[in-house]
């Protein structure tokens, strides 16, 4: 489970950089279909260990990424609502 929390914030860390610098549709879609995966994995390795609790370390490294994903969505998700919106209005 620690792996894929790993790989989880690793993914978080490079949509912070993404946000960070110039914006990208292409590596933003790269980055979150990654999200994506490790969080279906994740949640089916929870399913099947439904029987199993967190340790402390995992439920402080949950809480961690939770709190960043809630940050990372209000600084990127106006930008991703904007393209959105910037790329209907040109089709």
């Amino acid at each position: 489970m620690i792996d894929k929390l790993n790989k989880l914030d690793l993914n978080l860390n490079r949509l912070e950089e993404l946000d960070k610098n110039k914006f990208s549709s292409n590596n933003f879609k790269d980055i979150n279909q990654q999200l994506e995966e490790i969080v279906s994995q994740i949640l089916s390795s929870i399913n099947i260990d439904s029987e199993k609790t967190l340790s402390t370390d995992e439920q402080v490294f949950l809480e961690n990424i939770l709190s960043k994903i809630e940050k990372l969505e209000t600084k990127i998700l106006p930008k991703a609502n904007l393209l959105n919106s910037f790329s209907q209005s040109i089709t």
